[in-house]
């Protein structure tokens, strides 16, 4: 009788620990890291990558990433959102799109692809700031 009852229990909060798990990620905060760039036609780059998450609600947050250059930085908008988990996160600005790993709650990995005007690709690994 005791597992009749315990079954339906254990797999009731078996089920809902990755939802409960989803609404504990916080990206918000500074995450900076090295970053390494192609771009069609001015080819290869490295810099600076400051990833700067400023409100989440749920699973979707808004911020901004600057990018390090020597003639100045540059700032873009974006807009993400989330699986429950975390397992997958996407972000979109006005000309392309990024993938982001949660490594563990200090290391964010992001990748970010543009196909127009020029096709470009920039990966980087990111610590979040104190």
């Amino acid at each position: 009788m005791t597992s009749k009852f315990f079954l339906p229990i254990a797999a009731t909060l078996l089920f809902a620990l990755p939802a409960n798990a989803a609404d504990e990620i916080s990206l918000v905060g500074k995450w900076t890291g090295p970053r390494e760039r192609i771009r069609q036609e001015e080819g290869w780059k490295e810099g600076l990558a400051t990833l700067v998450i400023t409100e989440q609600k749920g699973r979707t947050f808004t911020g901004h990433l600057v990018r390090a250059n020597p003639s100045g930085d540059q700032t873009e908008p974006l807009w993400g959102a989330f699986t429950p988990g975390g397992r997958l996160i996407v972000a979109a600005d006005e000309e392309g799109t990024y993938s982001f790993d949660l490594v563990d709650t200090k290391t964010l990995d992001f990748c970010y692809a543009e196909s127009r005007p020029k096709a470009a690709a920039v990966c980087a690994r990111l610590t979040r700031q104190p």
